[in-house]
């Protein structure tokens, strides 16, 4: 596949159901508006998930949030802190790898 916005696009289309895309859309928009570095924020995405009833864990993973595994809530913040990505390669479920992979197919071509 040739990496290019529309492939992008239309692998976004088919992959994430509109409850989702719409869930990334307000996440992205409410940080813009609200945070410092205008990149959803931990407390955002579990507000935004809990509104649009998507699991948490997926949409966090948009946005290079990653949850560990494990007894103990830990997250992993990707995109602000790059040098963790080691942490998190080989524990994501196989919706964080196609969300957190969508998300760098996105900003691939932007």
């Amino acid at each position: 596949m040739e990496l290019n916005e529309e492939a992008v696009l239309d692998h976004y289309m088919a992959r994430f159901d509109e409850r989702t895309r719409r869930a990334h859309t307000v996440a992205l928009s409410a940080a813009i508006a609200t945070v410092k570095d205008r990149w959803p924020t931990l407390e955002l995405v579990r507000r935004v998930s809990a509104i649009y009833g998507v699991a948490v864990e997926e949409l966090g993973a948009y946005f290079g949030l990653i949850r560990q595994p494990g007894e103990r809530e830990v997250w992993v913040d990707v995109f602000r802190s790059p040098d963790n990505q080691q942490l998190v390669r080989d524990t994501m479920s196989a919706d964080e790898r196609r969300a957190y992979g969508t998300m760098l197919a996105m900003l691939e071509v932007s």
